[in-house]
């Protein structure tokens, strides 16, 4: 959808409408490529929404719940991401260049290959729970020394 006339509300209340019914009525949330630059989604609750590639630079998702939802690829630069519950969400290659990411819940995150170059509120304690590689780029505030990265095994 890169439609810059879509209406996100409407789409926003739709998804609201699958979440409630288990998604008997209303629609998934895809945003996937869309432009949302400065988007304010405060408190939102976006949990399984698809936002793959979606350019949201400087968006404020504050206390959302992006939980299960799909931004690999996204450009989340500079977003305010405080308090927001993105546990089991895939973040792989995403850009979190700048992003506030304080207190935001991280447990099972797939963070692999993001960039997460001065990002802020950013603690080891947050990412012990996320999924991260060698291709992830930490802030200079928190040391890989302090985290396990993921191995690969053969069974």
């Amino acid at each position: 959808m890169n439609d810059l006339n879509f209406d996100l509300k409407t789409i926003l209340s739709e998804h609201k409408k699958w979440l409630d019914s288990n998604g008997q009525e209303g629609a998934l949330a895809d945003l996937k490529n869309c432009k949302l630059k400065g988007a304010v989604l405060i408190g939102e609750n976006l949990k399984n929404a698809n936002l793959a590639g979606a350019y949201l630079y400087g968006a404020y998702f504050k206390k959302a719940n992006l939980e299960n939802s799909n931004l690999e690829g996204a450009n989340l630069r500079g977003a305010n991401l405080r308090w927001a519950n993105l546990k089991n969400t895939n973040m792989k290659n995403t850009n979190l260049v700048k992003a506030d990411l304080m207190q935001a819940k991280l447990k099972d995150t797939s963070l692999e290959g993001a960039n997460l170059k001065m990002a802020k509120g950013l603690t080891s304690e947050q990412l012990h729970g996320a999924i991260i590689n060698d291709k992830t780029v930490l802030p200079e505030s928190v040391s890989y020394t302090h985290l396990t990265l993921p191995t690969n095994r053969e069974v």
